[in-house]
This record gives C-alpha cells, structure tokens and sequence, in this order.
C-alpha cells in the first residue's frame, strides 16, 4: 500500500493537477473563465491535500500489516477512515467527470470581461 500510495498514486495526482491547469489555459474555457473550470481546481487541490494528509495513515497500516496479521477487530477506526477517504476520493472523481462531460455555463466576471473585449 505504502509503496502504490508514494510511487504511484501520489505522483499522478500532481501530475493531474498539473496537466489540468496546462491544458485549461490552452483551450477556450481558460483557468478562470467559468465557474465549472475553478470547481474542478479546487476540488482537484482539495483531494490532492487530503490524499497528502493520508499517507501518513496508510504508511502505518502497511506497517502494522507486514509485522503481524491483523484480526477483523483490529484499527477499526484507522479502516474505516481510509475507507470514507477513498470513497470521498471516488465521489470528487466523480464530481469531476460529470462537470468535464456537462460543462454548464456560468461565465466568472474575468470571463464575461475577456468575452466582451474579444467582441
């Protein structure tokens, strides 16, 4: 786990971060342009932060694994906040797609303005 979390998962969720803000500065709807673009950064940065906050977590789970098995009652409360984490992840991923495939309108005031210079 600890090792997907820091090689894997990690890196690719900067490197959608990244991308995002690249490729939004390269298409009509720009960074800040519409509300459903800003959406999607902030949740995208929410979910990199919370991903950030629960390596920690899950570091120590993976090493309470490998030093001796763990029975269904152990760090109850540790699994069920990783769970509830990877749901809210599932679910801002979610959130994401639907408002990538639906983009509704809703222009912010820099996109109204750079609308009306443009005309």
């Amino acid at each position: 786990m600890e090792v997907a979390t820091t090689s894997i998962i990690v890196p690719l969720c900067f490197a959608a971060l990244v991308t995002g803000a690249i490729q939004s500065l390269s298409t009509p709807w720009g960074l800040f342009r519409h509300y459903w673009v800003i959406v999607k950064l902030l949740l995208t940065l929410l979910s990199a932060a919370v991903l950030l906050l629960h390596t920690q977590p899950i570091r120590a789970m993976a090493e309470r694994a490998v030093s001796a098995p763990l029975a269904p009652t152990d760090y109850v409360g540790q699994r069920v906040q990783l769970v509830v984490a990877s749901a809210g992840a599932l679910g801002i991923c979610l959130i994401a797609t639907v408002l990538s495939i639906y983009k509704p309108r809703g222009l912010t005031r820099y996109g109204w303005r750079k609308t009306q210079i443009a005309n």
